[in-house]
């Protein structure tokens, strides 16, 4: 008898199967260990972020504190901008330490809180340029893990940083006292900062800045003493301009002329009124329609705010006006603003026309920046303050006078920004 053996295939689908659960255990494990790594690394982010905000607060209510300002702006030893930067680093490590990451002043390790002053000098952005405290928080972590860190080594070691900006409060408009947005340029164009007619126009303590096109039409003589001007365009005709206008490419951000809040026409001492009393009450006027003052009026006031919210202003003749915004540090200006004299919201393109207002004396910053702000020159007007506008047209054939003083005119308070 011949016994005949065949080869068996039993078995074999153990092995496949051993194969693919040691597969299917791998991919599970490196599921498991890559999520608690990129969950660690949101943990360690949104640390770093938080500390670095903490720090910016703490810098920001110290320089609130000390009133620091544009102006008065000194980092150095000793100083209320050291002591900012300090307060920054401290509070940065404590909010760190509350979320169980530890760091310190050295960041080399990339476990540290560094705060320094910085600066960005531009010709048109002031004396001191764009200046600010950056407080950067760097974090570094490693997830443990069991299984990924053998075939991927680094993979579980993450290093993240995060930067809060502070800037201390500052004037809009970065401290020109003449701002036009408009940012087209001057071919074919009659908008933008507009220099005009044949007479003096002098402009103290602050520079002329326009988005898009400056010009010259007619044959004014334009002053401007401690400051310059600067456009993106320049036209500039027959004017006699002093000093020679610069052209630039940067152009002014939003947030340099944006007033937050606005006024609250709802609020006590919120006056909701058609036209101008002869004397004015301290407190917001918030005007319904158009807001006209006509030759032969007489209107005073002190620490006052007009709003416009949907009409035009037109100042005709030559009515005598005494009026003045609350000062830049007032603390009980409520709800008039501190520093603001005139305001026409954003979405009011509405045109602004001072048509003579001899011998009469304006303090405060005119804000309209949809809107063309026309203001012709007249003998014996003094404007204390800032104007921006969409346009802004000065002159006429007698002479305009513009005083620029930040201490009169609104400030943006210290406000914080996470840059990075």
């Amino acid at each position: 008898m011949i016994i005949k053996y065949k080869n068996s295939e039993k078995g074999q689908a153990i092995v496949y199967l051993a194969i693919g659960i040691v597969v299917f255990l791998g991919f599970v494990a490196l599921a498991i260990d890559g999520g608690m790594a990129l969950a660690d690394r949101r943990h360690s982010q949104n640390t770093a972020d938080a500390a670095s905000l903490a720090g910016g607060a703490a810098a920001a209510i110290s320089l609130e504190n000390s009133h620091i300002n544009y102006k008065n702006w000194d980092c150095s030893n000793g100083k209320p901008g050291q002591t900012a930067y300090l307060a920054a680093e401290n509070a940065a490590i404590a909010r760190a330490s509350a979320n169980n990451f530890s760091i310190d002043t050295n960041p080399s390790d990339h476990n540290g809180v560094v705060a320094i002053c910085g600066s960005s000098p531009h010709s048109w952005y002031g004396d001191k340029g764009d200046i600010y405290i950056d407080v950067t928080v760097e974090i570094s972590a490693t997830t443990p893990s069991n299984f990924l860190q053998l075939v991927f080594p680094k993979a579980l070691h993450n290093e993240v940083d995060s930067v809060t900006r502070v800037r201390p409060r500052q004037p809009l408009g970065f401290g020109n006292a003449i701002v036009a947005l408009n940012y087209k340029d001057c071919q074919g164009h009659q908008d933008g900062g507009i220099m005009y007619g044949n007479g003096e126009i002098v402009v103290q303590g602050g520079g002329v800045f326009s988005n898009g096109c400056l010009r010259g039409n007619g044959q004014p003589n334009v002053t401007i003493h401690d400051g310059g001007a600067f456009g993106n365009d320049l036209d500039l005709g027959n004017a006699n301009w002093d000093p020679a206008p610069e052209k630039i490419t940067e152009q002014m951000p939003d947030s340099m002329y944006f007033i937050k809040p606005p006024p609250d026409c709802s609020k006590p001492n919120a006056y909701n009124v058609s036209s101008l009393p002869a004397t004015l009450a301290k407190g917001l006027y918030c005007i319904t329609g158009n807001l006209t003052i006509n030759g032969g009026d007489r209107i005073t006031g002190t620490d006052v705010t007009i709003y416009v919210p949907n009409g035009k202003v037109i100042v005709n003749g030559t009515p005598y006006l005494e009026i003045s915004a609350p000062p830049a540090n007032a603390t009980d200006a409520s709800p008039a603003i501190p520093g603001l004299l005139l305001y026409l919201p954003p979405d009011n393109p509405n045109p602004v026309t001072f048509n003579g207002t001899e011998d009469s004396v304006l303090q405060g910053l005119i804000l309209a920046p949809s809107s063309t702000i026309q203001l012709n020159g007249t003998g014996g007007n003094t404007y204390v303050g800032q104007v921006i506008g969409w346009n802004v047209e000065i002159g006429g054939t007698s002479d305009f006078s513009l005083i620029y003083d930040d201490s009169v005119v609104y400030n943006k308070p210290t406000w914080i920004e996470l840059a990075k």
